[in-house]
């Protein structure tokens, strides 16, 4: 049952599905996802048309799966969404779904009024609990296919649009280009983040091809195909961010000089991490950190105010094994580093990614980010305070900067360390584009969609 619109209770974003009631034919697409000419998995979308309590509304939904490799290892991945949507486009509420095998994330949002929604974010044993605001003027990514249903363009005639992603809690400019009519329906050219994707609807508004990013495409099946998997090999190394004139012994150096240039927005300024824009291009210094001495590192626990999703410190598993691996060390940052050193030692590196730091220990291994969850975890559970920090780190066997999550710890300064690789602390071969909580990964996402688009030279002071 859905909770009364405007219900400030932590509870409030329920099953928005018992408030609609369908009462039309359902309509199915089922397409193939293909990487070249092998089906590496399935996009099912489906919309009905209904009431939501006394609206008529509209029910969409889209489904994707996918088989993705990573060098030896091949796993699965499914996503979901379904969005409940009114006359005007007016979205009464969406429920999204990220299932990597290892871990799930579902976020749930409901609109209390105007361009407000209650949201809810969970996996499972975490509930994070807050409010969305849309921004005035901006379409909400769950009615962008009623929109270009509903919104018939002149053929060559151009949009330009601010879509609202709610999950990521992000607004990002879209082209939308109409094309005309083709022979497999109207084709629509998209482009955000200086990506481009080509859209082709039926009359009724479904999907019925799209081309993609990184050379992955949805169309109908054929009758011979061959099954295949993605290789996560190729999106990172498509992903990754050129790196000009970079040197060799980049990490181990005391500060060094960058120049961002291309489409991006610039990083945030920090302790050891100097921005400076000048015209279009940003300049970043970066200083290898300096520990304060034994007796000034103290942690200050006020700088955490909550961002506990995801980190399961009601856990007595949790807290037990933070006390065992600290054991009686005193010193907070000798703390901090015993735990960072136990997950690089004990968690194996994988691609299957988690949501939570229980899941981190009961999987034993994971990406960058699981390995950086359970970190900030066993920190906190020691009285440390410990955030996330989120950006690209130099790789010197592909001379390019990968995307990257490793950890901030505050022993009387915030000191980066990076539990993935094993640096204690982290040098000025890690750039940082957005710390916080668990949550604050998505604001990687201009920057990864964005590649092809910005680069990064080094320049010697």
């Amino acid at each position: 049952m859905v909770a009364p619109v405007g219900c400030r209770d932590r509870s409030a974003v329920l099953d928005a599905g018992t408030a609609f009631t369908p009462s039309g034919v359902e309509q199915i697409r089922e397409l193939g996802i293909f990487a070249g000419t092998e089906r590496v998995g399935d996009l099912v979308t489906s919309r009905v048309s209904g009431r939501w309590h006394e609206e008529e509304a509209v029910r969409f939904s889209e489904s994707v799966h996918l088989r993705l490799s990573f060098r030896s290892d091949r796993f699965n991945v499914t996503s979901s969404q379904i969005s409940w949507v009114g006359e005007g486009l007016d979205l009464k509420a969406s429920t999204a779904t990220m299932d990597f095998g290892a871990g799930k994330w579902e976020t749930r949002v409901l609109k209390v009024k105007g361009n407000v929604y209650e949201r809810d974010q969970i996996n499972s044993g975490s509930k994070n609990h807050d409010r969305v605001n849309v921004p005035e003027g901006a379409i909400i990514s769950d009615v962008l296919p009623l929109y270009l249903e509903e919104t018939r363009m002149e053929k060559d005639a151009t949009v330009n649009l601010g879509v609202f992603n709610m999950t990521l809690d992000q607004e990002f400019p879209l082209t939308i280009h109409y094309r005309g009519l083709t022979e497999e329906g109207r084709l629509y050219a998209l482009s955000y983040w200086g990506m481009d994707e080509r859209l082709w609807l039926d009359e009724t508004g479904m999907v019925v091809r799209e081309d993609m990013l990184l050379g992955v495409s949805a169309r109908a099946p054929g009758e011979k195909e061959q099954v295949g998997y993605l290789a996560l090999e190729t999106i990172l190394a498509q992903t990754a961010v050129p790196g000009l004139q970079i040197p060799a012994d980049l990490g181990s150096r005391d500060s060094a000089v960058f120049v961002l240039q291309g489409s991006f927005r610039p990083p945030e300024d920090s302790r050891w991490q100097r921005v400076k824009v000048i015209g279009d291009q940003t300049e970043l210094t970066l200083m290898k950190p300096r520990l304060p001495v034994p007796g000034q590192r103290l942690p200050n626990m006020d700088l955490i105010k909550g961002g506990d999703f995801g980190l399961d410190l009601d856990s007595p598993r949790i807290r037990e094994l933070s006390q065992k691996i600290i054991g009686s060390r005193e010193d907070p940052w000798e703390k901090a580093v015993a735990i960072g050193r136990w997950v690089n030692r004990e968690v194996g590196k994988s691609m299957r990614e988690c949501f939570s730091a229980l899941q981190v220990l009961e999987t034993g291994e994971g990406e960058c980010q699981s390995h950086s969850l359970l970190t900030v975890s066993l920190c906190r559970a020691a009285g440390l305070p410990a955030r996330f920090a989120y950006g690209v780190v130099y790789l010197p066997d592909r001379d390019a900067f990968g995307f990257h999550t490793w950890v901030e710890v505050h022993v009387g300064d915030w000191i980066p360390m990076d539990p993935t690789l094993g640096n204690f602390p982290a040098g000025v071969d890690h750039i940082t584009l957005a710390v916080g909580g668990y949550q604050d990964q998505f604001r990687l996402f201009p920057y990864i969609m964005g590649q092809g688009g910005w680069r990064i030279k080094f320049r010697e002071q």
